[in-house]
């Protein structure tokens, strides 16, 4: 069945297609949606169905964490332990392309982090998923709109590949950076950059010091 692509203004996005997109989530739908570096696929953080079925239809290797994507510190503490370095990280830099692997909570559905016991915090600046993120109330856990394995999509013309595959789809224009999110894991004796993205690495050690 071919799959309808909402497009919305990237600055004032319609609140029925929010909404919509929101409501395609908490049923245990799988939606594609723009942040400020690359298109995202994601469904519900909690819903173990949900995660299962999005590893299985982007083919994506069970030992791959996925991201939460959130919109505030609350959000992040229902996902996530945080230390007052992190949660100074988190007030001075974001929303923005920055993803904080930090240890998790116990909630947390194994699936979604690999079986691991931590956990990767992102914050998209991207107004579309910031409305979004309130309309839903809770993490949406995300990785890029794509086929494993294959480019990561900064546009809609790109998303074809998972289209398929997604119960709703977002077109909210052009990606502003074209870049993954850099990655930083909070969990070590040291702060180390597991990605480096979009995000400088230098204002991560304004705040942690030295990062390997």
């Amino acid at each position: 069945m071919e799959k309808v692509v909402y497009k919305v203004d990237k600055e004032e996005p319609s609140l029925d297609i929010i909404n919509k997109c929101a409501e395609t989530l908490k049923n245990g739908g799988m939606a594609v949606f723009p942040t400020e570096t690359v298109y995202g696929i994601g469904v519900d953080a909690f819903n173990k169905d949900a995660l299962a079925s999005l590893y299985e239809k982007k083919q994506r290797p069970l030992d791959k964490p996925l991201l939460m994507h959130i919109s505030g510190i609350e959000m992040a503490k229902s996902v996530a332990i945080l230390d007052d370095k992190t949660i100074e990280l988190i007030k001075r830099y974001t929303p923005g392309p920055l993803t904080l692997v930090v240890k998790r909570r116990e909630e947390v559905p194994e699936i979604a982090v690999a079986f691991g016991d931590t956990v990767g915090l992102r914050f998209p600046s991207n107004k579309v998923f910031l409305k979004l993120s309130k309309a839903f109330g809770g993490p949406i856990a995300a990785t890029s709109a794509n086929i494993s394995g294959f480019k990561s999509a900064v546009n809609a013309d790109e998303l074809a590949p998972v289209l398929d595959i997604a119960d709703m789809v977002i077109d909210g224009g052009e990606c502003e950076l074209g870049i993954e999110s850099t990655i930083v894991s909070l969990v070590g004796e040291k702060p180390k950059i597991l990605r480096q993205g979009a995000f400088p690495k230098e204002l991560v050690e304004e705040v942690l010091g030295e990062c390997e």
